[in-house]
């Protein structure tokens, strides 16, 4: 059956808008009642309803994405049965599927493009961990989620392994652009066939178009088989060579040759990506300083000749005799005792010592209240730290636990918070880029959407801060991402004049489309009779409803030579015409079956369609009444030609020759 929105699936999921169609089933955006939140339901189409096989593929693919957890694969919530159909509850994403992100903004830079197909091939490793091969990986198949991440969906055409026996031998399922050689020849198929896939995908992202197309997919899926693709840096120069051997080797024709496993191959672009950024992949040993005879190896030290000596070499040791070392001690001595008195004699005092407390994670006034109610002069500076909140102390000065004296000055050194960078400019990117650009500057960023009849869905109208301005690093960005035009409810403007049905669809954002005529006796002329978005529908501001308008019913005039033609040719003749014919029967005195009256009469104009009425003549009355001792009403006699049973001279079951009666 066909769902139209409104209806209620499984007495919970309230259909809106249709999202899209695939080769087995409808996607509705749907209403959860009970949950209060927004589903995809994907129904199974009409045509297929009552395939078994279908079913059983519909079926197998709720089962198979229901026991899939992760991040990055569409999350099933429901399944079920209604109305002689299947359907899926999904997870409602409202961001675009990778293929429109490609046609969008490709190529894309080799960072994006191998993140993306990382978070594929993380979706894909949680499906073969559970012996499960999608089997028709492509970009329409990723979702793009509010956040930037991908997830993977549609495993309609997945298998698990154990379940081999359910595809039939020889048969060839998914999309030409993207099979692997071995699919394509209707052989097994295994998770180095999803690598291939994936392989395709990142070719597409890098250089904006897939490797083989062109022709019938018979003829596609031949080139998958047997062509070798083209570099992709011959189409894209700037690919880095690293990149390119990655996807190369994934589009091995042979699964021996290519990556045989989505870690395998996430491994790879791990390398690939080290290699791009020059954050490198792996632990490297500095080289050893020096200039060009340096070996890079541990060398051993010189040893250190002659011996170990502490500061200058001492003098020459005077004679016995002649040693001084008492009376300088003597006079160091008196020299002390005189500035001792000199101390007390002038009253003076030392200065107390203080141990600096640690303030470090206090608020900064409290520090800075700690150090002073020691007796220290604090000296407070703001030292910008993305760790440590604003407002708070960092640390001092000398640090914590050194000694100093009462009255010495302290460096208070407080957070200023992460400090400021520049917003980067994001109106008119796509929503994930735009995410990425901010979140890569060491922005957070916050999404509101708003409908726009200017940009398209998906476009960042409009951001604060505005790019190019300085704001606090780890602050926030807030996004104002356009949904497209408005969706409003198309009006009902049935049985209204078209003047009226005007001003209704343009008060509502609408616009009349075409208008066409059909003759209609059951409406006035100029009055609505038929809609198309019909009423209640959501469509976007703008759009054009087209409607049937009632037409004034056209006359023609009953034919002439009904009246004394024979009743079959008169019925012939009327009907031809375009009238609908019936007929009742009189005794007269022409001969039995030729018309004796029409009603109306000839040449009079009735409408097109009308019923016109034949009087056949059975003949001159004989006095007879046929119908004697049952209803007391005459039974004219059959027209010539034909017997009792209205058989034109055939038998009671309307064989045999005529004039035979059986």
């Amino acid at each position: 059956m066909t769902f139209e929105p409104g209806e209620l699936v499984g007495d919970r999921y309230e259909l809106g808008r249709q999202l899209g169609a695939g080769g087995m089933a409808r996607v509705y955006l749907a209403y959860d009642r009970l949950l209060s939140r927004e589903v995809a339901v994907k129904v199974l189409s009409e045509p297929y309803a009552s395939d078994p096989q279908f079913v059983e593929r519909f079926r197998r693919e709720a089962s198979a994405a229901a026991g899939l957890n992760h991040p990055n694969i569409v999350a099933v919530y429901d399944r079920g049965e209604a109305d002689g159909s299947y359907y899926i509850v999904m997870e409602y994403l409202s961001g675009p599927d990778l293929k429109q992100v490609i046609r969008r903004r490709a190529p894309l830079p080799p960072l994006t493009a191998i993140d993306y197909a990382q978070q594929i091939l993380a979706a894909l490793g949680a499906a073969h961990r559970r012996d499960l091969v999608h089997r028709d990986v492509k970009p329409q198949n990723v979702m793009v989620a509010e956040d930037g991440h991908l997830k993977v969906t549609d495993f309609g055409i997945a298998r698990a392994g154990a379940e081999a026996d359910m595809t039939e031998a020889g048969s060839v399922i998914g999309t030409a652009q993207y099979l692997s050689p071995e699919q394509a020849r209707g052989g097994e198929v295994t998770s180095a066939s999803d690598c291939y896939a994936v392989g395709i995908v990142l070719y597409e992202m890098l250089t904006g178009r897939v490797p083989f197309d062109g022709g019938p997919p018979v003829a596609v899926a031949m080139k998958q088989v047997s062509d070798p693709p083209q570099p992709p840096s011959e189409i894209e120069p700037s690919i880095p060579a690293v990149l390119e051997d990655v996807v190369l080797r994934a589009l091995a024709k042979r699964p021996s040759e290519r990556y045989r496993t989505a870690p395998e191959l996430s491994r790879a672009l791990d390398e690939a990506r080290a290699a791009i950024d020059g954050s490198g992949g792996t632990t490297r040993v500095m080289p050893i300083a020096g200039g060009t005879g340096d070996t890079g190896r541990t060398r051993v030290m010189d040893p250190v000749t002659g011996t170990t000596r502490v500061g200058p070499p001492p003098p020459e040791e005077p004679p016995r005799g002649r040693r001084r070392w008492p009376a300088v001690v003597a006079a160091l001595v008196l020299l002390a005792a005189i500035a001792i008195g000199a101390f007390v004699l002038l009253g003076g005092d030392e200065a107390t010592a203080v141990t600096i407390p640690p303030v470090a994670n206090q608020p900064a006034q409290q520090a800075a209240d700690t150090l002073t109610g020691l007796g220290l002069q604090v000296d407070q500076r703001t030292v910008t730290n993305a760790d440590i909140e604003a407002g708070i102390a960092i640390g001092t000065v000398p640090g914590a636990g050194t000694e100093v004296r009462e009255g010495d000055t302290v460096v208070l050194n407080v957070s200023g918070g992460p400090g400021d960078a520049t917003v980067p400019d994001v109106e008119g990117d796509e929503r994930t880029a735009a995410t990425r650009a901010l979140r890569a500057a060491g922005f957070q960023v916050q999404v509101t959407t708003e409908a726009s009849d200017d940009v398209a869905s998906g476009i960042v109208i409009s951001q604060d801060p505005r790019g190019e301005t300085q704001a606090p690093v780890g602050s926030v960005v807030t996004l104002v991402v356009s949904t497209g035009p408005e969706e409003v409810a198309v009006p009902d403007v049935r049985q209204q004049g078209l003047d009226s049905a005007r001003a209704e669809l343009e008060a509502a954002g609408l616009a009349l489309g075409g208008v066409s005529e059909e003759e209609n006796g059951d409406f006035a002329p100029g009055t609505v009779i038929r809609q198309d978005p019909g009423p209640t529908v959501r469509v976007a501001r703008g759009t054009s409803v087209s409607v049937v308008v009632a037409a004034a019913v056209s006359t023609i005039p009953v034919p002439n030579g009904i009246v004394g033609s024979n009743a079959t040719d008169a019925s012939a003749k009327l009907s031809a015409a375009g009238f609908t014919v019936t007929s009742d029967t009189a005794a007269s005195d022409e001969p039995e079956g030729v018309v004796i009256a029409v009603t109306p009469g000839e040449g009079t104009d009735v409408a097109r369609g009308s019923t016109v009425t034949i009087t056949v003549s059975t003949g001159p009355d004989t006095g007879v009444d046929p119908g004697a001792g049952t209803t007391g009403t005459p039974v004219p006699a059959p027209p010539p030609g034909s017997d009792e049973n209205g058989a034109n001279g055939r038998g009671p079951d309307g064989t045999g020759p005529p004039g035979q009666r059986r």
